[in-house]
């Protein structure tokens, strides 16, 4: 019945833009017949969703350590701190380095995880750059971070075409959340084998 109610609803304001030229507002519209609960994402010059934004931290080694999924579309800079909260939270280990992309860059998360121990900080990007200065943006420990940040990228690609992370069979916040944690529970276990395999076939190669 609710479906059939958000359905009318969609025809009602398209009519009126079409016919009268009413534009309703988003709050008005009814973004998703499936999901009431999925939002509006636009994030820079990619393609618009409607959809979830995760917010994922990685360990050193690969493995999952935060995934936080909240309504709407909150902006990553008001994210820093709780995903460097629940990583922690979750792992026990207050990490020496914390890497991540320009969308995090904030003053007041940065100098958070630096007094929690972090030795390094580094926001990628503009935005960083200015908030860091020069002098640091430039030294050789954060030049290696914003490097290895690519691994980043490598495991949010792995998660969306080989975990189906980008497409979701559930619907509804709660259970959007379910899915997605054992996506990333799923990962997470391949990824145990693979460091196994590895230190495995390091201890059996024989020395030169």
């Amino acid at each position: 019945r609710e479906d059939i109610g958000d359905a009318y609803r969609v025809i009602r304001y398209t009519e009126e833009r079409i016919f009268e030229g009413k534009v309703s507002g988003s709050r008005d519209k009814v973004l998703s017949l499936s999901d009431k609960t999925a939002a509006y994402i636009k994030k820079g010059d990619r393609e618009p969703v409607i959809g979830y934004k995760p917010q994922v931290g990685r360990s050193e080694h690969g493995f999952i350590t935060s995934l936080i999924v909240k309504e709407g579309n909150p902006a990553d800079s008001m994210e820093l701190i709780p995903v460097f909260r629940d990583a922690v939270s979750r792992t026990g280990v207050v990490p020496d380095l914390v890497s991540v992309d320009d969308g995090y860059a904030s003053r007041k998360g940065r100098d958070y995880i630096l007094d929690q121990g972090v030795s390094v900080v580094s926001i990628s990007g503009s935005k960083g750059k200015k908030l860091m200065g020069e002098e640091v943006w430039e030294s050789e420990v954060y030049q290696d971070a914003r490097a290895d940040r690519s691994v980043v990228e490598s495991l949010i690609f792995i998660l969306k075409y080989c975990y189906y992370f980008g497409r979701m069979g559930r619907r509804g916040l709660e259970a959007v959340r379910a899915e997605m944690l054992e996506k990333a529970l799923a990962y997470n276990c391949c990824r145990i084998i693979q460091q196994r395999k590895k230190k495995r076939r390091q201890q059996i190669k024989p020395a030169a």
